[in-house]
């Protein structure tokens, strides 16, 4: 009897500190990981709801960047860490979806090893080449990758991204060939597409807008449904041919499993009022996000869906990490 007192008490101590956490949350600095390199789309999003969030929180939100095997190594360091609300994730489909469907044994499990907190927004993809490339038109890219037959390359910002797999898709629509070359985040792709290493990609709205408007790339289509606000004359790829060939991208906030309750909806709360401040909207827009700044219940509906679309999306284009 003793010593079951003595196991009880050591398993309240043991949770004292969450359920302290839980009503004092925060008390010390957030860190907020991204899984990519600096530069990239979704750093420079995290950046921005770290600015906001942590006036709004009373601490200081700090971002760290954890790069590296398509975004996993990322993910993982949040799945493992402590479920406190001290160290949370600005994910995406790229590394908490893709990654894993296209493996046989991932390294986590999205709705088992992360709470969803809110999703900040879609993430929309414009297909580009360089300004001196002889494609002016899907159907010259098209043509050409077909009188060159796995001549082309096209960047992705890293193995099983997001973007990776819309530009296997593509290949797949057009029945064409080309070898995917995977960087180590958007900033590193970008340089390549620009230098003329690789020859197309599906890039971030958020990185491409300012070389199109500089004029180093050419913007041929979006896999968006509809035309992006500030490419209004660049097509969609339904509109050129390819009915099926729709895709975007999303980011959110989420939290190792097991975080408490309280931190959770005092996260979420604070998240949806930041999101949706107009500058914080208009800043995200500017970077190709399309804002929902959705709660934690329509996230994980969201998201369960989307888990099953990217099974069957892997599948079909036959895309595996294995």
């Amino acid at each position: 009897m003793l010593l079951l007192k003595r196991l009880l008490l050591l398993g309240v101590a043991a949770c004292a500190p969450l359920i302290a956490t839980a009503d004092e949350y925060p008390n010390a600095t957030v860190r907020l990981v991204v899984a990519f390199p600096p530069g990239g789309g979704t750093d420079g999003a995290a950046r921005l709801l770290a600015e906001k969030l942590g006036p709004e929180l009373g601490q200081a939100i700090v971002v760290d960047n954890r790069a590296g095997a398509g975004g996993t190594i990322g993910a993982q360091s949040v799945a493992r860490a402590r479920p406190d609300g001290y160290t949370l994730l600005l994910g995406t489909g790229a590394e908490l979806l893709i990654n894993p469907v296209t493996r046989k044994s991932a390294p986590y499990e999205l709705l088992k090893d992360f709470v969803p907190i809110t999703e900040v927004g879609g993430v929309t993809f414009v297909l580009v080449v360089p300004a001196n490339s002889p494609a002016g038109s899907v159907q010259d890219l098209v043509a050409h990758a077909k009188s060159m037959p796995g001549k082309l390359n096209f960047s992705s910002f890293g193995m099983g991204s997001t973007n990776h797999l819309v530009g296997e898709l593509f290949l797949s629509a057009t029945g064409t060939k080309a070898t995917h070359v995977p960087y180590q985040g958007s900033q590193q792709a970008m340089t390549a597409l620009l230098s003329g290493e690789v020859d197309f990609a599906f890039e971030t709205a958020a990185v491409a807008l300012p070389q199109i408007k500089a004029g180093k790339l050419k913007a041929l289509a979006t896999p968006s449904p509809q035309r992006l606000k500030d490419l209004p004359d660049v097509p969609t790829l339904q509109e050129v041919g390819y009915k099926d060939l729709v895709a975007e991208g999303w980011m959110g906030v989420f939290a190792p499993a097991g975080t408490p309750a309280p931190v959770i909806q005092k996260l979420g709360q604070a998240l949806v009022k930041v999101i949706r401040q107009p500058d914080v909207d208009a800043r995200l827009t500017s970077r190709g996000v399309l804002v929902t700044a959705s709660d934690t219940d329509a996230f994980r509906k969201k998201l369960a869906v989307e888990f099953d679309k990217w099974r069957r999306v892997a599948k079909d284009a036959n895309v595996s990490l294995d």
